[in-house]
């Protein structure tokens, strides 16, 4: 029946929801890593997470000399490098050695995505507060003109991104004692200000058609944590929670809000050299960008006793819990777990684990080494999610490196229980992309197939994240299709190919709106493969394999007409046609 209402909405050649792009994903090959330069990897980022600079630098410098012994075939890897390096330089106070190396950076990122590509910005912005810093002000001046220049072609002259950049360069004006220079600026603002206020106001949704409705230009979604992060005594929510392991778990909620002009499978990020927030007003950033707002930690009993409420005032007495993988801050766990919730229409009540991951793409063996040990904490808090929360069903969802803590998680948990109280404890179980050797996640979901109502693995023979793992660990990940895709009994296996998602095709879960909407149908109504949209049988093996059709369910007008049908039932088609009328009538 979506299909149908779907199809009728692109017939009257209305569409209730824009269509994502998913990205081209790009030529660049996994790299090969040696164990020594992984070694070094972990070395440098372990420096970093201590906050002893000087031993970072030394790590670092050593690990880019065998980097670059090496060669990579991927340049982003050694671009991170770069930047980490610049940045323990300039905790360190080392500025000169910082630019050069922020330098050697913009000079590699230019030359893989050419002299206007908004990424370079990430590295321009620093380099121009390290010239500013030293009072360089003709030097700074350039960098942040280049700065305008980049984001004007992006964004358009009215964008607020583009104004908090010309208001820096004002302030350099002023700060050089180049008044008339600041001036004229100021006046260039205050124009395209103006005629930016003049745009015509975003439509806002039909208030009952989601479970989140905008206002003021944006959402709010709150989700609930746990987490065995240490806080590092900074009250700003982006960095209340660190790298480094707390003793036990801390749990709490956090909002996050959503802005209006979302697009199903994106996040909108942003940048982190940006000063929007402080520059052009708080609201400007919420109508633009997923923004973790507030971080509320709670004592166990607060948190069950607030949790037990929010499920208890929820339509869906469900709970989804999000574990994350690799190379994510607690912060982007958050805006994921809340796209998430956002983007599935989730009525019930979103959560999210999230262990000590550093954060950085030159972590990878200490984001392994404690995510293992994360699991066992994660078991504490699914404990007390099941027993104490009201939930009705829990589902769990992990992604990459966090299949480990999940897997680590549900053998700890089910082994406090006897075989006859293990069935049905979960709703859906959904593995994602798991970065888990292969044979080992056989055996372990031959345990799980009791505990819940079904067990789903998403694997992709396109994701070049799996793949540089499998070349670092030698056998094969559980997350990559082809030959080696996994076919076992109980577990429903989605090749998903056919799914970009981001450039290294690794997050194509969620962010791609044909992958959200096959999510969609499987917390909503718990479908098997077959009754879901673009599912074919690949070739007969002992149990099916399905091949997911990302063509034949793309786009927001299929995942608009779910949603009504979810909220509406049979008065879905009444609905469409009323909003088709309300949309065309002059």
């Amino acid at each position: 029946m979506e299909k149908r209402l779907g199809r009728e909405l692109m017939s009257r050649s209305i569409k209730l929801a824009l269509i994502i792009c998913a990205l081209s994903a790009l030529s660049t090959t996994a790299s090969s890593q040696s164990v020594e330069l992984l070694q070094a990897f972990g070395a440098f980022e372990t420096a970093r997470a201590a906050q002893d600079n000087q031993a970072a630098i030394i790590l670092g410098d050593e690990a880019l000399r065998l980097l670059e012994a090496q060669g990579s075939t991927n340049p982003q890897e050694s671009i991170d490098l770069l930047r980490n390096l610049a940045e323990a330089n300039v905790t360190a106070g080392q500025l000169v050695p910082a630019l050069l190396l922020y330098e050697r950076a913009l000079n590699a990122q230019e030359a893989m995505l050419g002299p206007l590509h908004p990424d370079l910005v990430k590295i321009l912005q620093p380099m121009q507060e390290l010239e500013a810093r030293q009072q360089h002000y003709a030097a700074a001046e350039i960098l942040q003109q280049r700065i305008v220049a980049i984001e004007r072609g992006v964004y358009g002259d009215q964008h607020a991104i583009v104004l908090a950049s010309m208001a820096h360069l004002r302030d350099l004006y002023r700060s050089a004692g180049r008044d008339a220079d600041a001036v004229r600026v100021d006046s260039e603002i205050d124009k395209l200000s103006i005629t930016s206020r003049g745009n015509p106001p975003t439509r806002t949704a039909a208030k009952n058609e989601r479970r989140y409705t905008p206002e003021n230009g944006f959402a709010n979604v709150r989700i609930f944590y746990g987490t065995n992060r240490a806080r590092t005594g900074d009250a700003r929510p982006a960095v209340f929670y660190g790298k480094t392991r707390a003793d036990k778990v801390e749990v709490g909620f956090a909002d996050v809000s959503i802005p209006e002009t979302h697009r199903i499978g994106e996040l909108e990020t942003q940048g982190r050299w940006t000063m929007m927030s402080y520059m052009a007003g708080q609201v400007a950033a919420e109508k633009r960008f997923v923004l973790l707002q507030k971080v509320s930690p709670q004592s166990e009993s607060q948190f069950v006793s607030t949790l037990r409420q929010q499920i208890k005032s929820s339509t869906l007495k469900d709970v989804f819990v999000f574990v994350h993988g690799f190379n994510t801050s607690f912060e982007d766990a958050a805006r994921r777990t809340a796209q998430l919730a956002y983007d599935l229409d989730f009525d019930g009540t979103p959560m999210m684990y999230s262990w000590p991951s550093q954060g950085s793409t030159t972590a990878y063996t200490v984001d392994e080494s404690v995510v293992d040990t994360s699991g066992r904490r994660l078991a504490e808090f699914l404990e007390t999610v099941t027993s104490q929360s009201g939930a009705e069903r829990v589902h769990l969802i992990a992604h990459s490196m966090g299949n480990r803590a999940l897997i680590g998680a549900l053998n700890a948990y089910l082994a406090k229980r006897a075989p006859t109280q293990r069935r049905g404890l979960f709703g859906q179980i959904v593995f994602t992309a798991p970065d888990v050797d292969r044979d080992y996640f056989l055996d372990v979901v031959k345990t799980l197939q009791d505990s819940a109502a079904r067990i789903t693995l998403y694997a992709s023979d396109n994701d070049l994240a799996l793949k540089t793992s499998q070349k670092i660990h030698g056998f094969p990940r559980a997350g990559l299709a082809g030959a080696n895709i996994i076919s076992l009994p109980g577990l429903d296996t989605i090749d998903m190919s056919a799914v970009q998602g981001d450039m290294l095709g690794h997050t194509y879960f969620a962010a791609d709106s044909g992958a959200i909407y096959d999510l969609f149908r499987l917390l909503w109504r718990g479908d098997p493969p077959p009754k879901r949209c673009g599912m074919s049988e690949e070739a007969k093996r002992e149990s099916p394999v399905w091949r997911f059709d990302v063509q034949a369910c793309q786009g927001g007008d299929l995942m608009q007409a779910g949603l009504m049908l979810k909220r509406f039932g049979g008065r879905a088609r009444a609905r469409i046609d009323a909003r088709l009328r309300a949309l065309t009538d002059p």
